[in-house]
């Protein structure tokens, strides 16, 4: 195993290269010597991690947790979070990347505090890395089971500071882009098309919408 494993390239890591996280960690349950090989910087769960996860942030505390940091070797914002365990960053991102942001943290929304209420994704879309891999994309879902009221699926430049956003409404069928020009007077400016027929009057929205993102192209399902 020593000389399978004897650099980044070699024979071991070419293999588990292909293995999925469920196939990992059996690999890992059955010797200690592949746990220690999976985890090291040029292991499989490290590679594995960058398969599922590329281009996406989690929101932890104040700040934004990538799963690899660009030019970096291993991200060192949050140490105190995963560490340098790719298993256990996998792990993190495999669990928190489906959920919203408080105060509804967890993978469902079952009730909302105020009118006109916005819930945040607990994971931010990194165009610019998405910009580094021509053809790489990512399709984000929401299963809407139950609906007493209208909702839209926007995506917000919080780059830019929030001040633009594109946004779909699935019973209206239209896609909405808005800029803010001006904080004081309060001044946006906006397009807008319509692509689908408008549900009928009184009818909400029950079903799954989502969006897809590539090559610096937006669109919505």
């Amino acid at each position: 195993l020593a000389l399978l494993a004897s650099s980044a390239g070699g024979p071991y890591f070419t293999i588990t290269g292909w293995l999925d996280a469920v196939d990992l960690c059996r690999l890992d349950a059955a010797c200690w010597l592949f746990r220690d090989m999976n985890g090291l910087p040029v292991g499989p769960w490290r590679a594995a991690g960058e398969r599922a996860y590329f281009g996406l942030e989690l929101g932890v505390g104040s700040g934004f947790l990538p799963f690899l940091t660009p030019g970096a070797a291993v991200p060192a914002a949050f140490p105190g979070v995963v560490g340098r365990v790719w298993k256990q960053r996998c792990a993190l991102f495999h669990k928190q990347v489906s959920t919203f942001s408080v105060p509804y943290a967890g993978p469902e929304l079952v009730a909302i505090d105020q009118p006109d209420e916005v819930a945040y994704c607990q994971c931010r879309l990194r165009t610019d890395m998405f910009a580094q891999q021509p053809g790489l994309g990512i399709y984000v879902e929401v299963e809407v089971c139950r609906n007493v009221d209208n909702l839209s699926l926007a995506v917000v430049d919080f780059e830019g500071g929030g001040r633009s956003s594109v946004t779909f409404s699935p019973e209206t069928g239209a896609v909405l882009r808005e800029r803010k020009v001006r904080e004081s007077p309060r001044a946006i400016e906006g397009t807008y098309i319509h692509l689908l027929p408008a549900a009928p009057a009184g009818r909400r929205f029950e079903g799954a919408m989502g969006l897809f993102l590539r090559d610096g192209h937006l669109a919505f399902f």
